[in-house]
C-alpha cells in the first residue's frame, strides 16, 4: 500500500473541530427575538389603566372692548399749506431816482401799514405842483376879469333898454349871449377848473413819490437800491400780510356734512376750526375760523375747498410763528351729538353692523349708523347699551346666538372725536 494515500483518507474520516460553534451563532438570533417578545409580553400584562376623563368643550375665542356712549361736537379733520391773506408786487406809481429806502425793506423785513418803504427824488414834482398853482392863480385872474367884464356889459344892456325904451326881455341868441359875456366867463371857469385838476395831479405826483406800506406784513424779496432809477409799475419787491393768514384744506362731502351752516349767507356764527403746526419736533395750536367754502367740486379729487383762516398768525405768545408754506392739520368743530360711540374699525361689520356680548358670553348683532370715520376709529350711533363689550376681533365665521369665549378685553378707545394722530 502506498503510505502517500492512506494519511489522504485517514484524513477525510476526521470530523470537523467546529461545528458545535456555528450552531450556536445560529440559535443566537433566536434567543434573542425570544426574550423581547418575552419583555413586551411582560410590559402589556403589567402596564397600568389609563385615567378616563370627560371631553373638555372649547369654544370661539374672541377679543372685546368696552364701550362708553359720548356727548359733544364731532371734529373734522383736513390738511393744507399755509398761504398769506394778500400777497402783492410792490411797485411805484410815478418814476425817479430812489433817494431813501426803509431797513425794512429787504428780505424778511417787517413793516406796519403805512410805513414808508422807499422815496424817489421829489424835486421835479415838487416844481410840477409850483408850475400847477402858478397855472391856477392865472386863471382865477382870468375868471375875475370875466365876471367883471360880464357885469360891465349886463349894465351897458341895461342903459341901453332903458334909453330906447320897452319893456326888457332876455336875448338867448349866441350874439345875445356873447353881448352879455356869458360864454367869456364859462371859457375862464372852465381853464380855471382844468388848471385846478392839473394841480391835483401834480400834489398827488409828489406824494406818490414816498411809497407806503399797504398793510402790516413782511417782505419776501427785494430789487431795489438807493441811487436806482425805477419807473412807474416796476416791481421792485414781494410782499406778504402777516394779521391773517389762510389755510386751504379739501374735504369729503362725508365730511362736510358735519359742518352746520357752511354755505349760510345768514350763519350768526362763524365755525371754529384749531390749526396745528410741527416746528422743531413740538407741535403747536392756533385758533382760527372758517372763512368760506367753494361752490363747486373739484373734478379731479371731488372734494371741496374749504378755508381757514388764522388772526395773529405771527404774534409769538411763547411759540413760533406761522410760517407760510408750511404744511398743517386743521380740526374743524362739527355738528354737536348728544350720545355716540367710537369702535375700532375691525368691529364694524357689514359696513353697518357691530357684533356685542351679553353677560352669558352670547354673541348679539346691533346694528349702528357710521357717523365719520377717522384713521382706525369709527364714531357711530345707534341703540348700544352702556358699557357694552363690542367684539372686535372674532372668528371669520359667527352667528346670532353663538357662545363665544370673551376673556380677551382690550382697553376702551379714548380717541377724540375726529383726532388724529399728530406725530406722524
Amino acid at each position: 500500500m502506498n503510505p502517500g494515500r492512506h494519511d489522504m483518507s485517514d484524513n477525510l474520516e476526521e470530523p470537523p473541530r467546529n461545528e458545535p460553534r456555528s450552531k450556536r451563532r445560529r440559535l443566537l438570533p433566536l434567543g434573542i427575538v425570544l426574550l423581547g417578545v418575552i419583555a413586551m409580553a411582560g410590559l402589556v400584562v403589567t402596564r397600568p389603566e389609563p385615567v378616563r376623563a370627560p371631553a373638555v368643550r372649547t369654544l370661539p375665542a374672541v377679543s372685546t372692548m368696552p364701550l362708553f356712549a359720548r356727548e359733544g361736537s364731532l371734529s373734522v379733520e383736513g390738511s393744507g399749506t399755509v398761504r398769506p391773506v394778500a400777497e402783492i408786487s410792490l411797485a411805484p406809481q410815478v418814476g425817479g431816482r430812489v433817494v431813501r429806502l426803509s431797513p425794512a425793506l429787504a428780505r424778511g423785513g417787517v413793516f406796519q401799514a403805512g410805513d414808508p418803504l422807499l422815496e424817489i427824488d421829489p424835486e421835479s414834482y415838487r416844481n410840477a405842483v409850483a408850475i400847477a398853482r402858478a397855472d391856477v392863480a392865472q386863471r382865477e385872474v382870468e375868471v375875475a376879469l370875466a365876471r367883471q367884464e360880464q357885469v360891465i356889459a349886463q349894465e351897458e344892456y341895461r342903459m341901453l333898454r332903458a334909453r330906447v325904451g320897452g319893456e326888457e326881455v332876455a336875448d338867448t341868441t349866441l350874439s345875445g349871449r356873447l353881448a352879455m359875456r356869458q360864454p367869456q366867463v364859462d371859457a375862464a371857469e372852465a381853464a380855471l377848473a382844468r388848471a385846478e385838476a392839473q394841480l391835483a395831479d401834480a400834489q398827488l405826483a409828489l406824494g406818490r413819490t414816498i411809497v407806503t406800506a399797504p398793510f402790516t406784513g413782511r417782505v419776501r424779496s427785494e430789487s431795489v437800491d438807493v441811487g436806482q432809477y425805477v419807473a412807474p409799475g416796476q416791481a421792485i419787491a414781494e410782499l406778504y400780510a402777516t394779521d391773517e393768514v389762510e389755510v386751504v384744506i379739501s374735504l369729503s362731502t362725508r365730511q362736510l356734512v358735519l359742518l352746520d351752516d357752511l354755505w349760510s349767507e345768514t350763519a350768526t356764527r362763524r365755525i371754529p376750526a384749531t390749526v396745528h403746526a410741527e416746528f422743531g419736533g413740538t407741535w403747536h395750536d392756533w385758533d382760527g375760523y372758517v372763512d368760506r367754502a367753494s361752490g363747486a367740486l373739484d373734478e379731479t379729487t371731488r372734494t371741496i375747498e374749504v378755508v381757514v383762516r388764522v388772526p395773529r398768525a405771527f404774534d409769538g405768545e411763547g411759540r413760533p410763528p406761522l410760517l407760510i408754506g408750511s404744511y398743517v392739520r386743521a380740526s374743524l368743530e362739527g355738528r354737536r351729538l348728544e350720545r355716540y360711540f367710537a369702535v375700532p374699525r375691525p368691529a364694524l361689520r357689514e359696513g353697518s353692523v357691530v357684533w356685542v356680548i351679553s353677560k352669558d358670553d352670547i354673541l348679539r348683532s346691533a346694528p349702528v349708523q357710521v357717523v365719520q370715520e377717522v384713521q382706525d376709529t369709527v364714531f357711530v350711533t345707534g341703540d348700544l347699551p352702556e358699557g357694552a363689550e363690542v367684539v372686535v376681533a372674532a372668528p371669520a365665521v359667527v352667528t346670532e346666538g353663538m357662545e363665544v369665549d370673551a376673556s380677551i378685553t382690550l382697553p376702551a378707545d379714548n380717541t377724540p372725536a375726529g383726532s388724529g394722530d399728530r406725530s406722524q
